[in-house]
């Protein structure tokens, strides 16, 4: 058996394993041969040769190819894994061979391996010629159809050694059929197999270095699903050896893993997750295709924590979308008047650098007017940067903000690190919750946005920024103003341009688009977006009636929930019980909270009328009539609407 590890530059081996006549005529042939190749005669058949052949390999002889003739190269080919190369006569060796049987007899018969010759059937009966043929599959055939042809009175046999002998020992003139042309084709055959089976042993030589190197499990299998090689990486999966594992079906090593389904239909099944022992894998089965013919299938196996690993390592090292504004105003849904009134002056902000200020209960978008305005305006090219005032502490909300230089605190990054608005630099910052920053971080925001310049923490040198600041809370800052907890000078600074967002309950209009939009998400991440129209019939008459304290984040949280409902099984029907276990919130009782805000809107215009009276009769003047009231202008100025 040819060895992988073969010298690439070596001839090629072959061993020819023959009898008598042609076992002569080969050792005339072979010294021809002996800068191409290293070519080895025996005088052996059948079992001798298969056994000589196994001795050698066993003892650790090379050899790529074997050649033989008739049926002792059949018998050789079945028996050994070894390519065989067969001597076959040729149309010239037959005529030549019968040419000289007629010179000694008129009756005259042809016996060869396989089957008997068309074209001498046709050349017989041209030229009326009387030549018996035969075919025979092995030696006992053969010996058979001699004698066959001796009892017809035939005097002379043309054929192989093994025939030419047999036919001499009852008698006959035997004639052997094989040419020195004949031997010499098969040994250019022989050595042709050789080059190109070594030239593909080569190719299969660096694809395995290739599987043993990968961490990723490989198997490969044929058609009826043994396993024909494994690398590392799957032995170790499946708890097998290479040598225990090959030529095994793979539903007998690992049955959890079958191939019978893509070798059946020779489609491609991706990225499945399924566990094996204590293993959750990622699997992929490809089949095969060699010349456009399946041929097997291979199955790849990555362990999942492995693919989580190499996704934390990418997000903490790539983050493509970090400071990109992934809305535009055309996102913001809805066709109310409200709506509509605040998309429009989003717009007209958007075409300023003016700072602007979102005001709006939580969950009514104001993240998403601030990135509209920003890919509306001149800076949509450049950075959008979001911070989350309320979500860090203060000391780390200040190095996030301003940066630090290298050495200005305990475990500080070497080389110091640039804060948040220098990443903003010609583009835009987002200060969410901006009502809950501690206020001595409000002096050094208002130092950045008076100065257009920040100061690193540990450092002397400030740094000018050019950055468009967009601020947002869900607090009344001109009330946090009157208690100390906000600057009056920042606030000022930070409400140039005022944008408040109305609350969900006053555009109910709206929350049909709304509804359809997000539940045809949520339904789109379960596959299931079919279910969309069943589950917004049953689902929207709740949606209208309910109040939304929790506005679009509330709706979405109630939708999220609602698909996942719909969304499994397909197209089984869901009841009101379901739905009530569900999304509980929709089946309140609605007359209450409809009576809680009326009586809310009444106490509003109680004491916007009562506000109203005193300032007429204080003859407009606010400072006079704040004072009577008890309350500060701020106060005053917001409560008669200024704040919208």
């Amino acid at each position: 058996m040819k060895r992988m590890t073969q010298a690439r530059d070596r001839k090629p081996i072959l061993w020819a394993f023959t009898l008598s006549r042609l076992t002569d005529l080969l050792e005339r042939v072979v010294p021809s041969y002996a800068g191409r190749a290293d070519i080895r005669v025996f005088h052996k058949a059948f079992d001798d040769a298969l056994e000589t052949a196994r001795e050698l390999i066993r003892a650790g002889e090379e050899v790529d190819v074997l050649i033989s003739a008739g049926a002792n190269g059949a018998y050789i080919r079945k028996r050994t894994a070894v390519p065989v190369v067969a001597i076959q006569a040729t149309g010239f060796d037959v005529l030549q061979a019968l040419a000289k049987a007629r010179r000694l007899s008129r009756r005259v018969a042809i016996v060869n391996y396989g089957a008997v010759t068309p074209e001498l059937e046709h050349f017989k009966s041209l030229y009326g010629l009387e030549i018996e043929q035969r075919a025979y599959d092995t030696m006992e055939e053969a010996g058979a159809c001699v004698q066959e042809l001796a009892a017809k009175g035939i005097e002379v046999v043309v054929g192989p050694s093994g025939v030419a002998e047999i036919s001499e020992r009852l008698g006959l003139k035997g004639i052997f059929l094989y040419s020195k042309t004949a031997v010499c084709e098969a040994i250019d055959r022989a050595i042709e197999i050789a080059r190109a089976t070594r030239v593909e042993d080569a190719k299969r030589e660096r694809v395995d270095a290739v599987l043993r190197h990968l961490a990723e499990g490989v198997v490969a299998v044929d058609l009826e699903q043994r396993i024909q090689s494994l690398n590392p990486a799957m032995e170790r999966l499946l708890g097998v050896s290479a040598e225990a594992a090959l030529g095994a079906p793979l539903s007998r090593v690992a049955p959890g893993l079958s191939l019978a389904r893509v070798l059946e239909t020779g489609d491609a099944e991706l990225e499945k997750i399924e566990r094996l022992g204590g293993h959750t894998l990622v699997t992929n089965r490809i089949p095969i295709r060699e010349q456009g013919v399946r041929t097997g299938a291979v199955l790849t196996c990555q362990e999942a924590s492995a693919i989580e690993r190499v996704d934390r390592s990418l997000r903490s090292q790539h983050r493509p979308r970090r400071y990109e504004a992934r809305h535009r105003l055309s996102d913001v849904i809805g066709r109310s008047e409200a709506i509509a009134r605040t998309r429009e002056l989003a717009e007209r902000y958007a075409r300023t650098d003016a700072t602007v200020l979102v005001t709006g209960a939580s969950g009514t978008g104001k993240e998403l007017f601030a990135q509209g305005i920003h890919a509306a305006s001149r800076r949509s090219d450049r950075p959008f940067v979001a911070v989350n005032c309320a979500a860090l502490p203060e000391t780390l909300l200040e190095s996030e903000l301003f940066g630090y230089e290298e050495g200005a605190f305990t475990g500080s990054r070497r080389g110091g690190r640039a804060g948040l608005f220098e990443a903003a630099h010609t583009g835009t910052i987002f200060l969410d919750e901006v009502g809950d920053m501690p206020v001595a971080l409000q002096t050094r925001l208002l130092r950045v946005l008076q100065e257009r310049e920040v100061l690193r923490l540990g450092s002397n040198d400030p740094t000018p920024v050019d950055v468009r600041v967009i601020a947002a809370t869900n607090q009344d800052l001109a009330a946090r103003v009157e208690q100390g907890d906000f600057r009056e000078d920042l606030y000022y600074r930070l409400a140039i341009l005022r944008l408040h967002l109305p609350p969900l309950s006053a555009r109910p209009e709206d929350i049909p688009l709304l509804a359809e939009d997000l539940l045809g998400r949520a339904l789109a991440q379960h596959g299931a977006l079919e279910a969309r129209e069943r589950a917004l019939e049953a689902v929207l008459p709740r949606l209208l009636a309910h109040a939304w304290p929790g506005n679009v984040r509330e709706l979405e949280n109630v939708l999220e929930r609602v698909a996942v409902l719909y969304a499994e099984p397909k197209g089984a029907a869901v009841d009101a019980r379901e739905l009530r276990v569900v999304v509980p919130e929709l089946f309140q009782d609605r007359r209450r909270t409809r009576e809680a805000s009326t009586l809310r809107a009444a106490r509003n215009d109680l004491e916007r009328a009562h506000i109203l009276r005193v300032l007429e009769e204080c003859g407009g003047n606010q400072s006079r009539a704040a004072r009577r009231l008890g309350i500060g202008r701020t106060t005053l100025w917001r409560k008669l609407g200024g704040s919208d």
